[in-house]
């Protein structure tokens, strides 16, 4: 009995130093990131750590490529102190959307540097012709950047549906014709994490890393070609039981309403994605457009029909939101994915829609603004990685 007591003593000891030095590395590859050079001994004043614990993770670190001596620094008597680096360029994290229309790629370094950005058009013509196109460009962008895969922390994915994230399975996607697929076990031949998710959850977890110093709570409306909803509360995304939180697109406004995609009547995304959008253009306009990039153009151009659908259109949105906000009592609403530019344009009378009669919510209390990022999605696949490597 006093065996076994001793063995599960000693086995909780090693699991806490393991987590302890875990904890460490972190703490000194970030400080090293913030810093252009640093000492051993600043390392070990900023994160409160001995300088043997220091000395002991940098000797390590740098056997792993990732930190290297700059120079030395000039003495006050003793021995030189040594300024050392990170190498930003010593790891990589890979993102990936796919999309309806493309398939998009984007690597960085673990200074968030884009490396290189790639997208490639597809006819939809089937899931697994869309899987092979994103395996191949993989090979194709590693190799041209001279990346091996050891050096690769992850690969983040971006799907428009639902997703079982721990598992890598997407549970639903209809844009992509996508049902109950495995696609962690389809990327298991590059032998590195793979962490795949919904685009509005990525998009939210990207936009909260960019605020997560002045709040802790927000929500992000995805429009594309459908429409989602990413939850943020108390700085963790919220994916609900079966992992189907935030499908804001399906939302019933009208029974008997558009025919969705998805095979309903009258979700909310039949009125509000980019597709809804350019339907309703075409019914109305006397041009016709086959993408969001030329109905986008003509309203630059100052085209009447295109500012009228825009309108009705941003009334619908906005009526979406407000409910939300009803729901959830956010802090911040942003709003974001292919139409930012018509947004940013409308904001103004898309917020006084939502604050229009809204018992709890105001401008005071709950912030609505569009994004700086287009493709916030596919920023936040790029980043899955990274942060898992960092925290």
């Amino acid at each position: 009995m006093d065996g076994d007591i001793r063995e599960g003593k000693t086995y909780l000891i090693e699991v806490n130093h393991s987590k302890i030095k875990e904890t460490n590395r972190k703490k000194i590859i970030k400080l090293l990131l913030e810093k252009n050079e640093i000492t051993k001994l600043d390392i070990s004043r900023s994160l409160d750590i001995s300088i043997t614990t220091v000395s002991t993770n940098i000797t390590e670190l740098k056997k792993e490529g990732i930190v290297s001596d700059v120079r030395s620094l000039e003495s006050t008597g003793g021995r030189k102190a040594m300024a050392l680096k990170i190498n930003e360029n010593c790891r990589f994290a890979l993102g990936i959307a796919l999309t309806p229309r493309h398939v998009k790629l984007s690597i960085i370094n673990l200074k968030k540097e884009v490396i290189e950005d790639i997208r490639i058009r597809h006819n939809n013509e089937g899931f697994e012709n869309i899987v092979a196109i994103a395996k191949d460009n993989i090979k194709e962008v590693l190799s041209r950047n001279d990346i091996s895969i050891d050096k690769l922390l992850g690969i983040g994915i971006s799907i428009p549906g639902t997703v079982d994230s721990e598992e890598g399975i997407i549970k639903n996607c209809y844009l992509l014709g996508a049902e109950n697929y495995n696609l962690n076990e389809n990327f298991e031949e590059f032998n590195t994490p793979i962490y795949i998710d919904n685009e509005a959850n990525l998009s939210a977890y990207y936009q909260f890393l960019n605020k997560k110093d002045i709040l802790n709570n927000l929500l992000y409306v995805s429009i594309t070609e459908g429409l989602g909803l990413g939850i943020v509360i108390d700085g963790k995304i919220y994916r609900g039981s079966n992992n189907a939180a935030g499908e804001m697109g399906h939302i019933k406004i009208d029974i008997e309403g558009k025919k969705c995609k998805c095979g309903s009547n009258g979700c909310l995304e039949s009125y509000t994605s980019t597709n809804a959008l350019l339907e309703e253009f075409n019914i109305l306009g006397s041009e016709k457009v086959d993408d969001i990039e030329e109905f986008i153009e003509l309203f630059e151009k100052g085209n009447k029909a295109t500012k009228d659908v825009l309108e009705k259109y941003c009334k619908m949105l906005g009526i979406g939101i407000a409910n939300l906000t009803m729901l959830l009592d956010p802090r911040s609403v942003v709003l974001g994915g292919d139409i930012n530019s018509l947004l940013k344009e409308n904001i103004d009378f898309l917020r006084s829609v939502v604050y229009k009669d809204n018992l709890f919510t105001n401008e005071e209390n709950c912030k609505i603004d569009v994004t700086e990022f287009k493709e916030s999605y596919l920023l936040g696949a790029a980043m899955v990685p990274l942060e898992e490597f960092l925290n």
